[in-house]
């Protein structure tokens, strides 16, 4: 990190756009967790299913949600050179460029979701599970214009500097996903015992009751950013985010291709490796959304300063927020290696599955500050406007790296389900020496948004 270079002021500003994501990370997170013990309260093979539908989930919204890279960068400088007009109209036609990918992609999946469970777990064991995950996403999925109306939102909200409302929002999405799953999936009271289903419902609640709130803030807010009912879009404005989303959108595809061939990958080892690698995703959570505070900050912040000319300032901040990032995920790396006995036990009581996590879970330990680094490092060159070397570093690191040594590893080697975590682990290391390369040689400073 540059010599001298780190002033309390830009600390100051990153710890003041993080602590409110993180703090939203966490409400996510502990949401994320509360539900995965529930359903795998409920059952083994409920739980075993979310291998499937939880993870395709996740994919899906994160690659049709990469417009965002685009926005927050045209946004932020936007909001860094006090340019309202270009803030309001871009953010009039991404809102609409959301739903518009939401309407279409729920109709594909809706149609497809039986292939995806088939292709995601094909083993004879996991028929259930298979039928379990169908059920989940064929409700969840009549969420998807919600949930990225939403993300919309909550990107322009970030790139004007304010993360506080996201949190808010989020913390009332997740009681209400919890009260209703909960609700649901027992049959509390006067309703109905629905298993499975219920708790999807719970999830369809939080993405509309989500929706509502950013649509509302949005139409009823003061500031740079802001959705002016009256005022067309411009698509002008629009050219240059679909112009950055476009190599955001190649990142994610190679990231969740990959993602979504590593669960495959688990779910060919059996139902007993889905259900352990399920809680560990769930207790790594916590690192996730960790480290993607750290990377909202970092991109916002880094828009901002490079709108407003503070070359320097952009710089630093990216080296702020990994720094910090690393440091924080240290803790919580620490955590998972004192303790992963309990943080497995919360989630069942099969002393198979807790005796096949606990080294993977030791594992991930180490690589919780690698993670911090690339995600800051990631979403400050996303913020510049330099959306192509994450995509690079999507199609190395997820692409090439996790995919043969978590297939070699598990498969060859009969290292099961810790192969497939010392491959994922090789891949979040040769992303920090990329991203970090690429970021100090300095030549998103000179790109044009």
């Amino acid at each position: 990190m540059p010599g001298g270079s780190l002033t309390k002021g830009l600390i100051r500003e990153v710890w003041t756009l993080v602590v409110p994501v993180m703090v939203q990370g966490m409400v996510v997170t502990v949401v994320f967790f509360t539900d995965r013990l529930l359903i795998g309260q409920y059952s083994d093979t409920a739980l075993a299913s979310m291998q499937i539908s939880g993870v395709l989930l996740w994919s899906l919204f994160s690659v049709f949600g990469a417009f965002t890279a685009g926005t927050m960068a045209v946004i932020g400088r936007a909001v860094g050179a006090k340019d309202q007009e270009t803030a309001r109209s871009t953010l009039n036609a991404v809102m609409l460029l959301a739903a518009g990918i939401g309407l279409v992609t729920m109709g594909a999946c809706l149609m497809l979701q039986d292939w995806f469970a088939h292709v995601l777990a094909a083993g004879e064991d996991t028929v259930e599970a298979q039928r379990l995950a169908v059920l989940y996403m064929g409700i969840v999925f009549l969420g998807m214009p919600l949930n990225l109306v939403q993300i919309a939102g909550v990107t322009a909200l970030q790139a004007d500097g304010d993360t506080s409302t996201p949190m808010w929002i989020s913390a009332i999405q997740g009681v209400l996903n919890l009260g209703v799953s909960w609700t649901l999936l027992w049959g509390l009271g006067p309703f109905p015992e629905m298993g499975i289903e219920g708790a999807a419902i719970g999830t369809l609640t939080s993405f509309a009751v989500g929706a509502a709130a950013i649509l509302f803030i949005l139409l009823t807010r003061d500031g740079t950013v802001k959705v002016v009912p009256l005022k067309g879009p411009s698509w002008s404005s629009l050219r240059p985010v679909i112009g950055l989303s476009i190599p955001a959108f190649g990142e994610k595809i190679a990231f969740h291709t990959a993602f979504v061939i590593f669960a495959a990958y688990v779910g060919h080892l059996g139902a007993l490796e889905m259900s352990a690698n399920q809680a560990l995703i769930a207790i790594e959570s916590l690192g996730f959304m960790v480290a993607h505070g750290f990377s909202v900050a970092a991109s916002a912040l880094v828009a901002q300063k490079l709108g407003a000319k503070c070359i320097d300032e952009a710089n630093e901040v990216g080296w702020i927020s990994a720094g910090l990032g690393a440091g924080v995920l240290g803790v919580v790396g620490l955590i998972f290696w004192f303790f992963p006995e309990t943080l497995l036990g919360w989630f069942t009581d099969n002393p198979v599955l807790i005796e096949m996590g606990v080294p993977c879970l030791k594992l991930a330990a180490f690589v919780q500050p690698v993670m911090a680094i690339c995600d800051a490092m990631a979403g400050s060159l996303r913020g510049a406007g330099d959306t192509r070397t994450p995509m690079l570093a999507a199609m190395i690191g997820p692409g090439i790296v996790r995919l043969f040594f978590c297939w070699f590893l598990a498969f060859e080697l009969d290292m099961g389900l810790f192969g497939i975590w010392v491959g994922t682990s090789l891949d979040w290391l040769v992303r920090l020496v990329f991203l970090t390369i690429m970021f100090k040689r300095g030549r998103w400073q000179r790109i044009s948004v």
